[in-house]
């Protein structure tokens, strides 16, 4: 009986540890990473000094195959599952920690538009800065990674209502490079030189990223190593595709291509996709590299197609106006969504041209249908801003509320057609959404109210930012019986509107630049064939010109302009204009230029070269030859001669100087007043009893003496130390207006003119440059040549590191700190854009390409 007892124990023991074996390989096969865990995690947006891990092999990695696309039930997670409590959704384009504005050493009022004004992605360009200045963080999701999936629209907008290309020969637009002249022996053997050191910094950088982060989004330009702020599909490969096939390097660009039909961008660690950032690195990489190679590489069109279906989801919304942080898994896409409430203008208005060249080499009508809808919108509400011809800077996108109608900041007019309210309570309206018109011309006619050409009445928006906490839909019975459980007012089927803030700001740097950059380009794109977009235009850069455009006060009294940024209240208070220059501004120059050309503005040619030269100045105006990324001028009264003047400037460095000698001597006079009191106190102490001499403890007030054995004390009290320091201080001088300018000048390196350096980093920025080079193509005038040669040599000096080429923290000294970041636009826009202005004027000529914002050069239909 023993040994049978024993037996069944033996046997129990072997079944329990075979269960336990079987639950542990079933729950690890559950677990199994997809493949895109084949690179170690990047780093946490809430965390930006644990950012990444460091991928130290030389060699570049080649990932495995794709698995098949798993089935929707397989990816069916639970509610705690998909809503991780520790990830916020990113609301808006997120600064780079390398972004954030040092304090002024100075009484010197802060700029309260910094943070509008910051971007590094901040285009995040963002900051979609462009949004390079922008750099995006998204949530990194920490479920199993799922595989998009194609699922019926909530929102759909039928074929027949389909805003579509149009047809027809393009117009014959104006020439908008020079004519230009042959060129000597030795002017050539110069430009050739010069070009080829261009090249060799440019495959230097290259090759740094191929062998220490090949597939990832940014390599690391000190330690090695990568970022992956881009969804860690390779946004430094796609965007270099353009550059490595115009700088002659075909074999490098058949390896980069190769490697491209490993991307699977039907999944990514992250919640949520950046659309603006994704649209013009990836997007317009793909399509570009397509154009540029002559169409012989399909897999190109291929692939940009497939991010394309993805990206196409962020349009799904009850006003078909996108969702700039795109929640793409099934699990988010099987649930309703609309638009952001606080979109940044530059992300929203920033997709027309690529989604625009896909349609005509897709001949998808679909894809331009996203796009005309969100410019048909800012066309409607271009007029209705307290700004009439700009847009604010933050956009309220959601549709859900009603746009009000004003007049340079006057008091609301009564509305427009297009602005009556909703019906959709009385009225219901058809299922599909009615396609928008898309010229000026016929714009009028259409507005009319909006409810007959709206959506189902029973549509429901799921909140932006967060996962709803319903279960999943299985079919679309089940989305439909969710959707008719909310009400009419929840439908969000409006336009634009302004952000809900306290004040709304306008500019054409961070946060703006090129939805503006977009009109002449997107116009060229379609072949003058909408006039929509040089209407758009026209008002904008009217308005611009009467309230942005200021001369600042410099040295040998220079000709040249900066851009302003407005702020005006909603409650009609004290309209603020902030004069800064800023790096991100420097593209106006050559959108400026591009649209005195096309649009026979040819008045604006000279403002174009005044923008231009202004970036040159910042440039020429610091130790390092290199541009700060954010600065405060003086600006001198319109109309008025605009001539250096130091009492002026010193003004400026010490704008509350009667105030701070205020300050200063209440101050003293408050010092003067405690120590005659101390004193008092002192005296009346000493005419009492004396204390004997032992080690103890007196007591005085809120402090405290240490006293040893010979009475002296052995420690004081922090505040007794600093009163002997106000007594030291008493004497001390309070600096007059000019010793404190001065100082200002010594201390902060400030260069003439610049009376405050927001932010003294240069982030590898191409905005410059591209002006630069676009008015050397639109003019022939070599003074472009050679200060593009000036700022590539500072650039390349200051920004050089053992494997490619980093950001740096100061251009005012001449060791700037290296801050380990090098974005994709270096080697996609700034060394291109270096690059071609050396190159001969016929590669890459203007009247056959248009420029995305990234510098991806897309082919206009004529050519």
């Amino acid at each position: 009986m023993m040994f049978r007892a024993r037996r069944y124990r033996v046997f129990l023991v072997f079944a329990t540890i075979f269960v336990l074996a079987f639950i542990h390989f079933a729950r690890s096969r559950e677990q199994s990473p997809s493949p895109i865990d084949r690179h170690p995690a990047s780093f946490s947006p809430n965390s930006p000094a644990a950012d990444t891990v460091d991928h130290q092999d030389s060699a570049p990695i080649a990932p495995p195959p794709s698995p098949p696309t798993p089935d929707l039930s397989s990816e069916q997670h639970s509610t705690e599952e998909v809503q991780d409590p520790t990830i916020e959704t990113p609301a808006d384009i997120r600064p780079s920690p390398s972004a954030e504005a040092p304090k002024p050493s100075s009484d010197a009022a802060v700029n309260e538009d910094e943070e509008e004004s910051q971007s590094a992605p901040l285009r995040s360009k963002l900051g979609v800065q462009k949004q390079e200045a922008l750099e995006v963080e998204t949530p990194e999701a920490t479920w199993p990674h799922p595989h998009w999936k194609k699922l019926p629209e909530h929102y759909p907008v039928a074929s027949e209502d389909l805003i579509r290309l149009p047809t027809g020969q393009p117009k014959e637009l104006p020439k908008l490079q020079a004519d230009f002249k042959d060129e000597s022996s030795a002017d050539k053997m110069q430009r050739v030189q010069r070009l080829s050191a261009i090249k060799t910094t440019f495959e230097r950088a290259w090759t740094g990223y191929k062998t220490s982060a090949m597939g990832h989004d940014e390599v690391r330009p000190l330690r090695g190593g990568y970022r992956d702020p881009f969804n860690g599909w390779g946004a430094t490969l796609v965007d270099s595709l353009d550059t490595l096939w115009l700088m002659e390097l075909k074999e490098e660009f058949s390896l980069a291509v190769d490697y491209i039909k490993t991307i699977d961008f039907t999944t990514t660690k992250k919640k949520e996709i950046p659309l603006f950032e994704t649209v013009i690195r990836y997007l317009g990489g793909l399509l570009s590299a397509y154009d540029i190679s002559g169409h012989k590489y399909d897999v190109l069109l291929e692939k940009a197609v497939e991010l394309a279906e993805v990206l196409m989801g962020a349009f799904d919304t009850p006003n078909r106006m996108p969702g700039l942080f795109h929640r793409w898994a099934p699990v988010s896409m099987a649930l309703p969504r609309r638009a952001d409430k606080k979109a940044a203008l530059a992300e929203l208005g920033s997709l027309s041209v690529e989604f625009t060249r896909l349609a005509q080499l897709t001949k998808e009508d679909k894809y331009y249908d996203a796009i005309a809808r969100v410019t048909n919108e800012l066309e409607k509400f271009q007029d209705n801003t307290q700004l009439p011809g700009l847009w604010p800077l933050r956009i309220d996108a959601s549709g859900c509320r009603k746009s009000q109608t004003h007049v340079d900041h006057e008091a609301p007019r009564g509305q427009s057609p297009a602005e009556t309210p909703s019906s959709s309570a009385q009225s219901k309206p058809s299922s599909t959404m009615k396609a928008l018109p898309t010229d000026a011309q016929s714009y009028e006619e259409f507005l009319e109210p909006r409810d007959s050409r709206s959506l189902h009445d029973d549509a429901q928006p799921a909140g932006y930012g967060g996962v709803s906490a319903q279960p999943y839909p299985n079919s679309e019975s089940e989305y439909r019986a969710s959707f008719e459980q909310q009400s009419p007012e929840a439908q969000c089927r409006e336009g634009l509107t302004a952000f809900t803030g306290e004040s709304e700001k306008y500019g054409l740097g961070a946060l703006a630049d090129s939805t503006y950059e977009y009109l002449p380009k997107e116009y060229m794109l379609l072949g003058g064939q909408n006039e929509q977009y040089r209407t758009m235009y026209e008002k904008a850069i009217t308005a611009a010109r009467e309230r942005l455009v200021f001369q600042p006060m410099v040295k040998n009294n220079r000709d040249i302009r900066f851009l302003s940024t407005v702020s005006m209240p909603k409650d009609h208070g004290h309209v603020r204009t902030t004069y800064d220059g800023d790096h991100l501004s420097c593209f106006a120059g050559g959108m400026v230029a591009v649209g005195a050309k096309i649009f026979g503005i040819e008045s604006d040619m000279e403002l174009a070269h005044q923008l231009t030269d202004a970036c040159v100045w910042a440039y020429e105006s610091t130790k390092s030859g290199i541009m700060p990324e954010h600065f405060s001028l003086v600006p001198c009264k319109k109309g008025e001669s605009c001539e250096w003047n130091e009492t002026a400037y010193y003004k400026a460095l010490d704008p509350n100087m009667q105030e701070r000698l205020a300050r200063a001597m209440a101050r003293k006079e408050e010092r003067r007043k405690k120590k005659e009191k101390e004193e008092a106190l002192a005296d009346a102490e000493g005419s009492g009893s004396k204390k004997k001499n032992s080690i103890g403890k007196r007591e005085r007030g809120n402090w405290h003496v240490v006293a040893n054995s010979d009475g002296k004390s052995a420690k004081k009290d922090e505040a007794e130390a600093e009163a002997e320091n106000e007594d030291s201080d008493e004497d001390e001088k309070i600096p007059s207006h000019e010793e404190f300018a001065t100082a200002r000048i010594r201390n902060e390196r400030l260069p003439p003119g610049i009376t405050m350096l927001v932010n003294r980093k240069y982030l590898l920025r191409p905005e410059a440059i591209e002006s630069v080079f676009i008015m050397f193509r639109l003019t022939g005038d070599e003074y472009w040549r050679e200060k593009g040669w000036e700022m590539f040599e500072a650039v390349s000096k200051y920004t050089r590191t053992e494997l490619a080429n980093s950001e740096i923290d100061d251009v005012t000294v001449e060791t700037p700190t290296m801050l380990d970041e090098m974005q994709s636009f270096w080697l996609a826009e700034t060394l291109k854009y270096f690059y071609l202005l050396f190159s001969d004027p016929g590669v890459l000529s203007l009247d056959e390409y248009v420029l995305n914002t990234e510098a991806h050069p897309l082919r206009r239909p004529q050519y």
